[in-house]
């Protein structure tokens, strides 16, 4: 009897179940472990504005040179974030992850309509009054990140936009 095809459907299933596996428990793995990082650095309860990125900046994977990175942690047992930030005139963008990694809201510099974004990420149990007309999004998990990034074109450009995304704060609204 041949034995090939039983090994074949066996590597088969092996590859299938590491698969499913990595895609299950790694990204949230990951996620973790830059949250850990992230908290360290004082993300946990303010905005954290990175520095330029240089050869040695690992506070963002691969950081762009040409990027302004600001960050903050979130978490949705504490109650909702409100975001709020000065849309500058180079490109900008703002992002959240859930705690799996996944990118659940994006916006960038030509989808706000004017200079500054306001944005409420809240669970859909919560009970929000008083923040009508803020745009909203759902986070699919309790924790997760904000970040923002800004276009620096030189120094210059730094010098001048980084007073601006300094204006961006994270406020934990209270239940």
């Amino acid at each position: 009897m041949k034995t090939w095809p039983l090994w074949i459907a066996a590597a088969f299933v092996l590859a299938l179940a590491v698969h499913i596996l990595a895609t299950l428990l790694v990204p949230p793995a990951i996620m973790s472990v830059a949250m850990v990082r992230m908290a360290d650095s004082g993300a946990a309860d303010r905005v954290l504005h990175t520095p330029p990125p240089d050869a040695s900046a690992r506070t963002v994977v691969r950081p762009s040179p040409d990027l302004a990175y600001s960050i903050c942690l979130f978490d949705m047992s504490e109650g909702p974030l409100l975001v709020r930030a000065e849309v500058p005139e180079t490109y900008w963008s703002v992002s959240a992850f859930a705690h799996n990694t996944d990118n659940f809201f994006v916006v960038n510099d030509q989808q706000i309509r004017g200079d500054k974004l306001e944005l409420l990420i809240r669970r859909e149990e919560d009970e929000v009054s008083g923040y009508e007309g803020i745009p909203v999004s759902f986070a699919p998990s309790d924790q997760g990140v904000v970040l923002m990034r800004m276009l620096v074109t030189d120094r210059e450009s730094y010098l001048e936009l980084d007073p601006v995304r300094r204006e961006a704060t994270c406020e934990t609204l209270s239940r």
